[in-house]
């Protein structure tokens, strides 16, 4: 009979240990499926200068990264020191073999899971501590569930510079569980080496200190916080600083080394300390209201700080965190609400890096809860549970009951499966993600701005212009508006209020290398090179691992032929990052002063090919070599025969040449071979007018001066120059107009003949001193004449 119970025992162990490992397993999956549809979503904000442009981590440089903290960042105000962070976008630049967003998404993640995984053991290891049920695994499988499926930690997850929220936390978890363990890893102090790494990766590791301090008052010491000042519980308190003192010396002695390596441009962004601090009370109560309905979750809010004590949202907030704190205080003396009070003071604990004396430029951000809502996680876990048992003991005896409970626990995860999907949806590309800003958030100028910017990328300018607007109605003074607002107006022609815009950022902002970089773009798309050489020069003087400047003055250099400056600025890139492939290329070319025609026309010697030799034509193009132009699409042409492309560049070379016939003909070949070839239908367009131009200049009595006026327009936007002077002028030989003049004007100046410029505009003035067009187009002129 012995041998009979002994096996039904281990039978029923088996059954259980079964059953345990099949609810792990559903919520692995579950939790791989709520994560499924974000692996291909969009680097967002804070990763553009972090990742996108910062040229320091296209390479792996352990050294570096953790020697200098400028290697975070591109943007001086950011650049904090994260090293581990740094080398963690490295390594996925390195694997995805430049910005896939795909594998940096894996990898962050894998990084969730362990972390989910580590809040599981953390809670066993400490549930054993405390003899708490024989249930113990169960229920660190559930609120390692809760985290993991929780709606507001998608902000976190999906975030991809914020990955360094999650190292940082599995840091403070691994510590946890190290020190829990006991034996070797407490007694020789080995717990301490997790958090640690975790200082490396973010600042918010330094709560580890802290929040063991919080274990030992409660669970080891047992102490009631509420009376900690008497006799007996001050012993006990000042026994756990004692017990919590290496974990204080290592985070004391690490935040100095940290301060002096950190770079003195680092800059949190917020201004009135006292301000920000009476306003994260309600922030907090935020972040506890957005764990259960995550009802307003933005990428980036439009709270602003509460500038009055008296404020009534001020107020409210410390009454409701205080009371919270007391609740949570109290709770401490009593076995049953310790775990409660052991959450909700680690919520609190772990918020004070980003709530409390520091003023950040984002009065809130969702993501910064994401090691609070471990603690708040345990709270709301155990809490219920002994409300449950205190006040409906009876009713929890009933298996319908407990039916009830679990169908609620399901709802509540399944509720939150769905939010993470639906949120991922939103970090799926700028337009959706600023699209939601917009919404949840309407008085923020920045997401108004970069629902602007997504919009603009897709070529809707109406629009674009229209949310610009409504933002600098609330960020009048915001330079990244204005740049923005200059790249928008540049694309739309207007070019000389493009410039007043890129000069409104720089005004406001004179240390921005951003508005540098895009106002020295803007002088490089309009040939004003050696202006547009000296803002990338102090762009990269700002921030010298701005991938974007050091590639466009390299570029620039190399066109120059500038082989004494393309080395040096080579050589102090590679100083920085000894295998930037971008610039060791350019440095063979300054050794070997190889102009851009001669590496294209190697390029395409050595290994022939159509796309080569299309690519030489259309360099060839752009040099206003027509000839030659033909002759590479001619070679292009007889490795590929039916090649659209190459028939469009023999085309468009002839028609800037004037044989307007034979550009016809060979866009005639082009869009026989490809029949949805835009560029080439609308290059035959402009060879027909063109065409008719030339029989109209026979018999000018057939055609209207709004019919060469059109065309000279056409000619305009076609870049041909020199035709769209001809059409103006065969319009003003049949009725003067100013726009005739203006376009005579506009036409001289990319001619960068200004004199004439200047007299056709001033012409063009004469008849319509309201012609803001012919105006700005003179100031140009004067503009250019007097550089």
């Amino acid at each position: 009979m012995k041998g009979s119970n002994t096996s039904g025992k281990n039978n029923s162990s088996y059954i259980k240990k079964k059953g345990f490992l099949i609810l792990v397993g559903i919520t692995l999956a579950t939790l791989i499926f709520a994560y499924s549809n974000h692996f291909s979503n969009s680097f967002h904000f804070d990763d553009s200068h972090t990742i996108e442009s910062n040229s320091a981590i296209q390479e792996i440089n352990v050294r570096l990264f953790f020697t200098d903290g400028s290697t975070f960042s591109s943007l001086p105000s950011n650049q904090s020191y994260r090293p581990l962070t740094t080398l963690e976008n490295a390594i996925d630049y390195k694997i995805g073999d430049g910005l896939d967003t795909k594998v940096f998404h894996i990898h962050i993640f894998l990084t969730f899971l362990i972390t989910c995984f580590l809040i599981g053991l953390f809670i066993k290891k400490l549930l054993d501590r405390i003899n708490y049920s024989e249930d113990n695994k169960y229920w660190a499988l559930l609120c390692a569930a809760i985290f993991g499926f929780l709606c507001a930690n998608a902000e976190t997850v999906n975030y991809i510079i914020q990955r360094a929220e999650i190292t940082a936390a599995l840091s403070v978890l691994a510590g946890f569980v190290a020190f829990l363990s006991r034996g070797f890893w407490r007694k020789f102090y080995v717990y301490l080496l997790f958090p640690l790494i975790g200082f490396f990766a973010k600042e918010m590791a330094f709560v580890f200190a802290p929040l063991l301090l919080l274990y030992l008052l409660i669970f080891e010491e047992k102490v009631d916080l509420f009376h900690f000042y008497r006799k007996e519980e001050f012993k006990k308190t000042l026994k756990s600083l004692y017990k919590a003192l290496p974990a204080f010396i290592l985070t004391i002695a690490f935040y100095i080394f940290y301060t002096n390596i950190r770079p003195i441009t680092f800059n949190p962004g917020g201004v009135s300390t006292f301000n920000y601090l009476i306003t994260q009370p309600m922030v907090m109560a935020h972040y506890i209201a957005t764990y259960f309905i995550p009802y307003n979750l933005s990428a980036d809010t439009d709270w602003v700080v509460y500038t009055s004590l008296f404020d009534y949202r001020a107020i409210l907030g410390i009454v409701i965190i205080t009371l919270l704190v007391y609740v949570a205080l109290r709770a401490s003396n009593k076995k049953e609400t310790r775990l409660f009070s052991f959450g909700f003071l680690w919520f609190f604990i772990s918020l004070l890096p980003t709530s409390s004396i520091i003023p950040f430029a984002e009065v809130l951000n969702d993501h910064r809860t994401f090691i609070p809502y471990i603690g708040l996680t345990i709270a709301f876990v155990f809490g219920t549970n002994y409300l449950l048992k205190k006040y409906l003991h009876h009713f929890l005896k009933n298996q319908k009951a407990k039916t009830i409970i679990f169908i609620g626990i399901i709802v509540f995860l399944a509720a939150n499966v769905y939010g993470v999907r639906q949120r991922n949806k939103v970090w799926n590309n700028a337009l959706s993600l600023w699209k939601d800003v917009t919404i949840k958030s309407p008085n923020n100028g920045r997401g108004l701005m970069n629902y602007g910017l997504a919009l603009m990328a897709k070529g809707e300018y109406a629009d674009a212009e229209s949310y610009y607007k409504q933002a600098l109605l609330l960020n009048p003074n915001y330079a990244t508006l204005y740049i923005n607002l200059g790249i928008l107006n540049n694309a739309m022609g207007d070019k000389i209020e493009a410039e007043d815009y890129f000069k409104q950022a720089l005004e406001l902002n004179p240390n921005s290398h951003s508005a540098l970089y895009y106002y020295a773009r803007y002088l490089n798309e309009n040939n004003r090179f050696e202006e547009a050489k000296d803002l990338l020069s102090e762009a990269l003087r700002i921030s010298p691992t701005y991938t974007h400047a050091q590639v466009l003055l390299l570029n620039l250099h190399h066109k120059a032929e500038d082989w004494d400056k393309l080395k040096n600025l080579a050589e102090r890139t590679l100083n920085k990052s000894p295998n930037n492939g971008i610039a060791r290329k350019y440095l063979n070319i300054a050794q070997n002063k190889k102009s851009i025609s001669m590496i294209l026309e190697e390029e395409a010697h050595i290994e022939p090919s159509a796309e080569k030799y299309l690519n030489l034509s259309l360099h060839y193009f752009r040099a206003n070599k027509f000839e030659k132009t033909i002759s590479a699409a001619t070679l292009a042409l007889s490795l590929k025969n039916n090649y659209p492309e190459a028939y469009n560049n023999i085309g468009i070379a002839h028609f800037r040449l004037g044989e307007y016939d034979k550009a016809i003909k060979a866009y005639t070949k082009a869009l026989n071979l490809k029949p949805d070839f835009t560029l080439a239908k609308n290059n035959l367009s402009d060879a027909i007018n063109a065409t008719e131009l030339q029989n109209r200049n026979s018999n000018t009595k057939n055609s209207s001066a709004e019919d060469f006026l059109a065309l000279s327009l056409k000619f305009y936007n076609n870049g041909d120059f020199s035709s769209c002077i001809k059409a103006a002028q065969k319009s003003n030989e049949i009725s003067l107009s100013s726009a005739a003049f203006n376009n005579i004007c506009a036409a001289y100046n990319q001619l960068k003949k200004y004199d004439k410029a200047i007299e056709a505009c001033n012409q063009a003035l004469k008849l319509d001193t309201s012609n803001k067009l012919a105006r700005g187009n003179l100031n140009f002129s004067i503009s250019q004449k007097m550089n």
